[in-house]
C-alpha cells in the first residue's frame, strides 16, 4: 500500500504574563513578586531571556522574582513563560529600586552644647538603611577643634565660642549607597563659671544679702533657681544675682543656681 506523510500543526494559545507593572522594590529590603502566565491549563516555566535583573534579585523557574536589591540602578529585562507544547509568551519589564528613608539621630536640636577648651563628644547614628553607615559633613563648617569621624563621632576640643551656633549638615551613606541628611546647629559656649563656691549661712530673722556672679561670657547673664528652693524668706534677683531677704525658718535648703547668657549658654552651681 501507499505510505502517507502527515504534518501536524499545533496552534499555540496566546500566553499573557502579568502583572504589567511589578511593585517597586526598596534597596536593602527583602522583595518578592510573582510573575504568572495565562493561556494554558498546564504549568509554565519562567526565565529571563534578555536583559539583566536588578542587582540582588533572581527569578525562579516558578516565576517568583525575589531577593534583596542592592542598587537603585534601573534594570530592563524580558521574562518568557513556556507552557505545554513549548508555547511561549513574553513581557518586558523595567524595574528601578528606590532607596529607603535614612534617618539620623539625635534630632536636629538635641545636640548638647560644647564648651571652649573642654573635650566634647557626640555620636550621630543612622537608621532605616543597611549598615554599616559612613558619615560626613555635606555642608557647613564644623567649629574649630571639632571633627566628624566616618563612624559618626563628632568630637574634639573647641577653641572659641560661636554665639548662637553654626549650621552643619551631616550626611549618612548606607552600605548600598542610600543617603540621609540632617542639619544640626552646633553651639560652642564660653566657659562660664559661677562664684562663690559656697554661701554663708543666714541668721534666722536677720537681714541676708549675698551675691552670686558669673564670669566667662561677654553677654548679659540671667540668674535662676534651676533645682531645689531657697530658704523661706529669701529671693533671687534674676538680673543681679543677689540673694536677699529675712529667713523665717531653720529648715536646711539645697538649691542650684543657673547663669544663662544671651546666647543660651549656661552654667550651674549647687549650694546648701
Amino acid at each position: 500500500g501507499e505510505v502517507e506523510d502527515y504534518i501536524t500543526t499545533i496552534d499555540c494559545p496566546t500566553v499573557t504574563l502579568s502583572p504589567t507593572t511589578p511593585t517597586v522594590p526598596s534597596v536593602g529590603t527583602a522583595y518578592s513578586q510573582s510573575i504568572t502566565a495565562s493561556g494554558s491549563s498546564t504549568a509554565f516555566t519562567y526565565e529571563v531571556t534578555s536583559g539583566t535583573l536588578p542587582a540582588g534579585l533572581a527569578l525562579s523557574t516558578a516565576g517568583v522574582l525575589s531577593g534583596t536589591p542592592t542598587s537603585t540602578a534601573a534594570a530592563t529585562f524580558t521574562v518568557t513563560a513556556t507552557g505545554a507544547n513549548s508555547c511561549t509568551g513574553s513581557r518586558a519589564y523595567t524595574i528601578t529600586p528606590v532607596c529607603p528613608t535614612v534617618s539620623l539621630s539625635p534630632a536636629a536640636n538635641a545636640i548638647s552644647d560644647a564648651f571652649v577648651d573642654s573635650a566634647f563628644s557626640q555620636t550621630i547614628t543612622a537608621s532605616g538603611g543597611t549598615s554599616p553607615y559612613a558619615y560626613a559633613v555635606s555642608s557647613g563648617t564644623l567649629p574649630t577643634g571639632l571633627t566628624l569621624s566616618s563612624a559618626g563621632v563628632l568630637s574634639g576640643t573647641p577653641t572659641s565660642s560661636n554665639g548662637t551656633g553654626v549650621s552643619v549638615t551631616i550626611r549618612a551613606t548606607d552600605d548600598n549607597g542610600c543617603q540621609g541628611s540632617l542639619a544640626y546647629t552646633i553651639q560652642v559656649c564660653p566657659a562660664i563659671s559661677i562664684s562663690p563656691d559656697t554661701l554663708p549661712n543666714p541668721g534666722l530673722g536677720a537681714v541676708y544679702n549675698q551675691t552670686v556672679s558669673a564670669a566667662g561670657s561677654a553677654t548679659a547673664i540671667t540668674y535662676a533657681i534651676a533645682t531645689g528652693s531657697l530658704p523661706s524668706g529669701l529671693t533671687l534677683n534674676t538680673s543681679t544675682g543677689v540673694i536677699s531677704g529675712i529667713p523665717t525658718s531653720t529648715t536646711a535648703a539645697s538649691f542650684t543656681v543657673s547663669a544663662t547668657d544671651a546666647n543660651g549658654c549656661q552654667a550651674t552651681r549647687s549650694y546648701s
